[in-house]
């Protein structure tokens, strides 16, 4: 089975056109090949909301404002989250970001992770960025940004690697069509999803194999 760190990474990088006008769209998009059933999908759940969800769910680790343990955690191959709400940013929005299993950089003299993040404001879209310039340096380098981590419980059947592989000769499988696989130990219970396979999927397997 792929690698969790680099699937993470990949369905970040596959996410983002489509997704990242809004964090908690973006978010939602990059957690769902990743969980069964699909997360935060209630009504209303925006970056306050999903903030909210994350500290009081057993399912999480909260990891606190550490970025150390975030960066360890993503590349442990763990899904992280980072997040504020609109109340610690002092807007009128709390924000979102997918942490990925990249070495952290620094922002000032505090080593920061690296995310994905969408926003509704267009400069604070960051693809493979510090959380610093997606949430602010300032807020980053006082350690006010909080983290959370969780195993994945399902990987895409067709893997994102492979799909960003092909993303980029131009054929698109669309994320939303994937089947998932219960990872080893993570399904409590419940089985793999079985959707057929879409015609751009069956495309994509066949080019695939022809080494194209």
């Amino acid at each position: 089975m792929a690698d969790a760190r680099d699937e993470i990474l990949a369905e970040c990088a596959l996410a983002f056109s489509a997704n990242s006008d809004d964090c908690n769209k973006y978010v939602k998009a990059v957690a769902g090949p990743f969980f069964d059933p699909d997360l935060f999908m209630g009504p209303g759940m925006n970056a306050d909301a999903i903030v909210g969800q994350l500290r009081a769910s057993a399912d999480w680790t909260a990891l606190g404002t550490d970025h150390t343990q975030a960066i360890a955690k993503a590349k442990a191959g763990k899904f992280v989250i980072a997040g504020m709400t609109s109340a610690e940013l002092n807007s009128t929005n709390g924000h979102l970001a997918v942490v990925v299993g990249d070495d952290g950089k620094p922002s000032g003299s505090v080593l920061v992770p690296i995310c994905y993040a969408g926003s509704l404001n267009a400069a604070a879209r960051v693809q493979r960025k510090r959380v610093s310039e997606t949430f602010g340096a300032q807020v980053a380098q006082d350690k006010k940004i909080s983290y959370f981590s969780r195993d994945v419980q399902t990987m895409p059947a067709i893997a994102a690697l492979s799909r960003l592989v092909d993303d980029l000769r131009g054929v698109k499988v669309p994320t939303t069509e994937m089947s998932r696989v219960v990872v080893s130990g993570k399904s409590k219970g419940k089985k793999a999803r079985t959707k057929p396979a879409s015609k751009v999927q069956e495309k994509g397997r066949q080019k695939r194999k022809r080494g194209g």
